[in-house]
This record gives C-alpha cells, structure tokens and sequence, in this order.
C-alpha cells in the first residue's frame, strides 16, 4: 500500500467548524499528479492524504475521517466509480471531485450521475479545483 499524508500542523485558513483544517483525500495511481495535488491542496490549507490505488484507500483504517474525495476515475483494479460505489456501501459519504485525463461527456455525466460534484480534466486547473473545493465544503459560496 502506498499513502502520503501530510500534517504540518500550521493553522489553516479553511477550517471545519472544529478549527481543524479540512481533510481531503487524493486517490490516483499517477505518482506525479498524486504528489502534485498533495503539494497544491497543502499549500491551499487542507490536510491532504494520497492513495495510489481504490485497494489501498479502502483498506486504510482512517479512511471515514475524510471531508472530501479527489478520485481519478481511470485507476488499475477497481476504478473511481466502483470505489465511489464501495465507498457508498461503507457509509462514506463525502463530497467527491473525480479527475480524468480523457474526461469525455458521457464520462462526465456519468461520473455526475454516480453522485460527484465535477468532472475535472487533467491537468486540473487550480483555481477550478479550489472552487469546487469550497463550494464542496460550503466555505465560499457557489461558482458562477
């Protein structure tokens, strides 16, 4: 199994109502564009976890204590919509982002039927991905 997580302890800008920053976990199989997101969320003031595969998220004993999901939907093994489908079973019902580099629209409405707030393309755009974040999370309103 491999995970990266991150906790460098500093007090964040976006907060749950604990004053803990909020907890995202990454799941793709791209080590590159895992680290990349890790780096990006950290620096954006979440705690983030990476995953580099669905087997290893869900075997993870702490995987329930995650505010929101960044899933890449085309993963070896079990792919993002059967882990979001796992996940439901499970109970863990965050907020989940799926990220793509095809992301065609039968993807994306598809990956919008099984519950995800977006289909994001890679590379992901930052400012995109923090929206949605926010949003997801209730932090910054809606985007227009």
């Amino acid at each position: 199994m491999s995970l990266q997580s991150r906790d460098d302890g500093q007090e964040r800008d976006d907060e749950r109502d604990d004053g803990t920053a909020a907890r995202i976990c990454v799941v793709d199989d791209d080590a590159a564009v895992r680290h990349g997101a890790l780096n990006l969320l950290e620096a954006g003031g979440y705690r983030a976890t990476g995953f580099d595969s669905a087997e290893a998220f869900l075997a993870w004993p702490g995987r329930a204590g995650f505010d929101l999901a960044l899933f890449d939907i085309e993963l070896p093994g079990m792919d993002g919509f059967a882990l979001q489908e796992r996940c439901a079973a499970l109970g863990l019902n965050m907020p989940l982002l799926y990220i793509s580099g095809r992301g065609d629209p039968d993807m994306e409405q598809r990956a919008l039927r099984a519950g995800a707030l977006a289909l994001l393309r890679k590379p992901v755009d930052p400012d995109l991905l923090f929206d949605h974040i926010e949003r997801a999370l209730g932090l910054h309103g809606s985007i227009t």
